[in-house]
């Protein structure tokens, strides 16, 4: 367990640095509950003469998580 939680801090310190280095939104949050684990996700948006991308990396340690978000064209 021990080693679980220090490997999820190390991913959101990575997390943190990919959102500093392509100037991405990064929220830290609490919520309730809790929950251990990291996602990522990329969802196709397509609007009227624009089509892009949306990034999410998503950490979650104990009661905090980091996202961190960003769109591509």
């Amino acid at each position: 367990m021990v080693t679980t939680i220090v490997l999820l801090i190390a991913l959101a310190l990575v997390f943190f640095l990919i959102g500093q280095l392509i100037d991405a939104e990064i929220v830290i949050s609490p919520f309730i509950g809790l929950v251990f684990g990291a996602l990522y996700s990329v969802q196709n948006y397509e609007e009227i003469g624009e089509n892009y991308k949306e990034h999410t990396l998503q950490c979650c340690i104990g009661f905090i998580s980091l996202t961190v978000v960003w769109l591509e064209e």
